[in-house]
């Protein structure tokens, strides 16, 4: 129980993270909450089973992380860039795997690795990033079709162009210091 000017006072700043409310509400809160236990004793479940399992850890676990740093970058976002982290490491190890164990040429080793890396990255995605918004049936294959899609477009198109700036901005540094130095 809490008083309803307290929880208003948290309300702006509650995650919305899992359904860990009273640890979002602590965490929140602009002040210190004074908190007492009232003791209470469970009986033998009659029916159903426990809700708890790793997932239940795991939205705890990120409860935890977005008031610890949710205000700096969203976890959410660190999460997904954490497993496009992994997604290069899948990436580069089919790359690697296509070209020196199967013999590929590189271009089929780029699209198998490519294939590959993001499907990883959708499944992962939508079993930990989004795991509240979860994709399931005809919208699982849907959102696989989209994800290959938008992430197409990331890699090759948007890729292209960001390589082609920051290659040149790299170009001009490197050349004005060690190429065009005035000594």
């Amino acid at each position: 129980m809490c008083r309803r000017e307290v929880f208003e006072r948290a309300l702006r700043r509650m995650s919305g993270q899992g359904f860990k409310v009273l640890l979002d509400l602590l965490a929140s809160s602009p002040e210190p909450l004074r908190v007492r236990e009232l003791p209470y004793s469970f009986r033998e479940r009659q029916r159903g089973e426990s809700k708890l399992d790793t997932l239940i850890v795991w939205e705890f676990g990120m409860l935890v992380a977005d008031k610890l740093v949710g205000h700096i970058v969203p976890v959410r976002f660190a999460l997904f860039a954490l497993i496009g982290g992994l997604g290069l490491l899948v990436h580069l190890t089919m790359l690697g795997t296509g070209l020196n164990l199967l013999g590929f040429s590189f271009r089929a080793s780029q699209v198998v690795a490519t294939l590959v890396a993001m499907t990883s990255n959708f499944f992962l995605h939508n079993q930990f990033t989004y795991r509240d918004r979860r994709l399931h049936g005809l919208r699982l294959v849907r959102g696989l079709v989209t994800f290959y899609l938008v992430c197409g477009l990331g890699i090759w198109w948007l890729a292209g162009v960001a390589g082609a700036v920051v290659g040149s901005v790299f170009n001009f540094a490197m050349s004005s210091v060690f190429t065009w130095n005035r000594k």
